[in-house]
Order: structure tokens, then sequence, then C-alpha cells
């Protein structure tokens, strides 16, 4: 007696790309029909747990940790934000797209979920900002030494000539986890030191959220491709971990990076954050999200099943 035809299908834990192309789809188009609550919700949590996640690689960092293995901490938020289905601003500029593409949301819905999640996305991060900044200063009683901006290397001869500059007074701060200097060294790195490169600096920054918002969203999708916790949280893993460790500009990090920063007394002004890193970095993220994750595949993949 032949087996059935069920009986011989094995169980695969593996969803062809194909198919993780069609849940892109409808992913992005169930948030049509989310709420503006559950949306803002959702992208609080989104935001906040991803700053957690940066924080924790800051203490690595405080401790002496290289960068390439304190990284490895990092993609612990975005599991739990996968596994938990909250959002980031980052993930539907891949997501909410290729739904509009394919008709199954207007444009009026996809700004109101870019909108709405960047705004939730944005508190959440703020909130954590303050609590952790709390935590750390003791309600502010301890005062984080604040190190000089970065400045550009300057030429080989003009160095030469040029008196060393004064070493920048340091003010103890008991601060046992060293998170408050992390913060703040980091924070000017991505402010004032692309800033004073002018343009080339602005393009950098963005190219680097290209690079950074390609990997997190096969970082969104490509848990789409299994049916297991442990397989989700691997295909979660592995994208997010590499462009965290190559220090690419993720403009939901930075939400948290650069008010932490501010907060723990670095010179950087609100025009520093806002236009010398977030319009970069979202214009960039946008790009790569929409044009490597969404169009690549969508255009590869969706073409063949439609």
């Amino acid at each position: 007696m032949s087996q059935s035809l069920v009986a011989d299908t094995p169980v695969v834990d593996y969803i062809e790309p194909a198919v993780m192309v069609q849940t892109m789809i409808s992913t992005g188009a169930s948030k049509a029909d989310l709420g503006v609550g559950d949306i803002f919700v959702r992208g609080m949590l989104g935001g906040a747990l991803l700053a957690f996640a940066t924080s924790i690689c800051f203490l690595a960092f405080a401790q002496g940790v290289p960068t390439a293995i304190a990284g490895l901490l990092f993609p612990v938020g975005f599991i739990i934000i996968n596994l938990t289905k909250v959002d980031l601003i980052t993930g539907y500029f891949a997501l909410v797209p290729l739904a509009f593409l394919h008709r199954r949301m207007s444009f009026g819905q996809l700004l109101r979920a870019w909108i709405v999640v960047w705004a939730g996305n944005l508190v959440g991060s703020v909130a954590y900002v303050y609590i952790m900044w709390a935590g750390v200063t003791m309600m502010g009683q301890v005062h984080v030494p604040v190190p000089p901006p970065p400045v550009a290397a300057a030429p080989a001869a003009a160095a030469l000539a040029a008196p060393a500059p004064a070493p920048a007074p340091v003010v103890a701060a008991p601060d046992p986890t060293g998170i408050g200097a992390i913060t703040i060294k980091i924070g000017l790195l991505k402010t004032i030191h692309y800033e004073q490169f002018g343009m080339a600096g602005a393009i950098a920054a963005f190219m680097k959220a290209m690079l950074c918002n390609w990997m997190v969203t096969l970082g969104v999708v490509l848990p789409y491709t299994s049916r297991s916790a442990i397989g989700k949280v691997i295909a979660t893993f592995v994208p997010i971990y590499m462009f965290f460790a190559m220090g690419y500009e993720h403009m939901v990090v930075n939400m948290f990076i650069i008010p932490a920063a501010m907060m723990f007394g670095a010179p950087i002004t609100q025009s520093d954050f806002w236009i010398g890193n977030e319009l970069p970095v979202t214009l960039g993220n946008f790009a790569g999200g929409f044009l490597f994750t969404a169009a690549a595949l969508g255009w590869t993949y969706r073409a063949r099943t439609a």
C-alpha cells in the first residue's frame, strides 16, 4: 500500500522567498487596518526596546569590549521586537510602500502609518533616555565628564606647525557603568563629526544609513522564511549584527543615542540632531529599505507569483 501524499511530503522549517514576499505585502497592508493608538503604542515599544539594546552595548563598550564583540548583544532588542511584533519606522520603509505599490493600501494610509509609527518610536526612545539618565546620574546628581568634540585630522605640515591643544578638563564622575561617557562620545561622532565635513559628511551619513536599513529590513523579513521561533531568532540576528558591528546609521537608534548624549551634557544642539543626523539618515534608511529589500525582492519574486 502506498503512503498518502501528506505522509510523503516532508515538513520543513523553510518558506520560499516568493511566499516571503507575499507575507511582506500582507504585513504592510495590515498597517492600514491598525488604529492610530495601536500603531503608536507598538512604535513606542519598538523605540524603547531598541534603546534598551543599544544601552547594553554601550555598557560593554565602557568595559573595554571591542565593537565587533559588543555588537553581538544588540540584535537581542530586534529579536524581542520581531517576536512581539511591535514596530519600527525603518521596517515600515520596506513593508508599507510594497503594499501601496500592490494597491493594498492608499497613499493616505501609507503616510498615516509612517507618521504615527515615527512619532511612537521617538516618544519611546526619549522616554527610555530619561529613565536611563535618571538612574545613571542619580537624577542629575552625577556629572559625566564631556570630552572635546571630534575634529578632522589636520594635514601633516599643519599638524607639525600648530601647537598641541590643551587637554580638556576632566570632572570626576562616580558613574560605575561608564554609559554616560560612551553615549556622549558616540553622540558627538554622529553629529558634529559629520557636520565638520559639510556636504561630504551628510552624504557619508546617507550612505551608511542606506547600508544600515538594507540589513535592518532583511532582519525584518527574513524571519518570514521560518515557522519556528528559533529560526526567526537566527534570521533576525545575522543581518542586525552585521549593520551594528559596522557602525552604520539607524534613525531610531539615533533617537536614543543623540538625545541621551544631550542629556548627559554633550554640546549638541537640536539642529545638530535633526539636520546634522536625522535628516540624511532618514533619507538613507528609506532608500536602503525600499530599494534593496522591498523593490528588489518584490520585483523578482512577486513577478513570478502574480
